[in-house]
């Protein structure tokens, strides 16, 4: 059986995507639309706190504060 590429290609349609709008080809309820809008936002803060808890947990402000005592007895 020989497959013709070009039909192929030629037989799906590419649909681009916008970078201001990504959901923009989504069929859903103006309501679902405002919920996904929010989604890369709260991603991004979501991202922001994992970073600074796992910094906080290599480095405890604790461990700071005991070498301030340290340096004021010497």
């Amino acid at each position: 059986m020989k497959v013709d590429l070009n039909e192929l290609a030629n037989s799906y349609e590419v649909v681009p995507v916008s970078l201001s709008d990504p959901f923009k080809s989504l069929v859903a309820e103006p309501s679902t639309m405002e919920v996904l809008r929010f989604i890369p936002i709260i991603a991004f803060i979501a991202l922001i706190i994992a970073a600074v808890w796992r910094q906080g947990k290599k480095f405890p402000i604790k461990a700071i504060g005991d070498l301030t005592k340290d340096n004021k007895q010497d």
